[in-house]
């Protein structure tokens, strides 16, 4: 009895079978690239390291940071902002402020909004011009190619599924390579998803660690926000309160960020509180007493 199309179906299976793992695999290695080592050093300003530290979200918690700092916004006991004066020059700040409605916003609206908002898209542009992030849209054609090429394979398994059926040959290992091949499907369509955070390159990972930016920074209020998150504020009643209605990604702090009571101070790098004499160890989740 000839064999359909020609190939009998252990061959056929395993020659699928290695076109089902060559999108997946090229598609990795074209991010894998992407992320490479650019050598770019510079981070130029605040709000590019806040970027690059946690993407869109740490870039708008540290413009909230600086205007409640200078007393542009107003947070009431349910973490809701209010704004309080005119629209101060800095761009990040003005953008916040522009957003904040009469009413007051929660920092988890601002941070959506913020994501999408144009100095957000132009600061995330310029850190890919400097190679300090991925390009999100060559990123994601390497994902549009390997889906590309599944619904090829899908097809092409589902009309070789259709021939063997009926000459009742063998098609246990077809099938689960059919059912991988919908798997891979699904993970390319997610993988397509648009990341509005971003994703450092090798080298954005190596300026934010190691790289040429201004560690006067860390002795700012918004500089240990851009380097730290809102558990680095100052004011920990205040941080506390943004944090637990900022969000799934900033919730997950809410447990672990010290509240420091009696006009203590939070140091930086140490997960602890100064004031009164007491201290907190670096991680340990209470509080500190005044």
């Amino acid at each position: 009895m000839h064999d359909p199309w020609g190939i009998s179906g252990p061959a056929f299976a395993w020659l699928y079978g290695c076109l089902v793992v060559l999108p997946l695999s090229l598609a990795m290695a074209h991010e894998l690239w992407l992320r490479r080592d650019t050598g770019a050093r510079t981070v130029p300003g605040l709000y590019h390291l806040a970027a690059l530290a946690d993407g869109a979200e740490r870039v708008t918690d540290t413009a909230v940071a600086g205007l409640l700092e200078r007393h542009f916004l107003r947070p009431d006991s349910r973490g809701i902002l209010h704004p309080v004066k005119p629209v101060p020059a800095d761009p990040f700040q003005r953008a916040i402020v522009s957003l904040v409605h009469g009413h007051g916003t929660g920092l988890r609206e601002l941070r959506s909004k913020m994501a999408r908002h144009e100095a957000v898209r132009e600061l995330r542009a310029d850190l890919e011009r400097r190679g300090l992030l991925v390009r999100e849209n060559r990123r994601r054609w390497g994902w549009q190619y390997a889906l590309a090429a599944y619904l090829a394979l899908f097809a092409l398994g589902i009309a070789r599924l259709t021939n063997a059926v009926p000459l009742k040959r063998p098609v246990g290992a077809l099938v689960i390579l059919i059912i991988g091949v919908a798997g891979a499907i699904g993970l390319t369509v997610w993988r397509q998803w648009p990341d509005r955070s971003g994703r450092a390159t090798a080298a954005g990972g190596l300026a934010f660690h190691y790289g040429q930016w201004d560690r006067a920074l860390a002795r700012t209020a918004t500089g240990q926000v851009a380097l730290h998150g809102l558990r680095a504020f100052p004011d920990q009643v205040v941080a506390v309160t943004l944090i637990k209605t900022g969000g799934t990604r900033g919730r997950l702090f809410a447990g672990t960020a010290s509240t420091c009571g009696g006009g203590a101070s939070y140091a930086v790098g140490s997960g602890g509180c100064g004031g009164g004499g007491s201290s907190c160890g670096s991680g340990g989740g209470g509080g500190c007493g005044g």
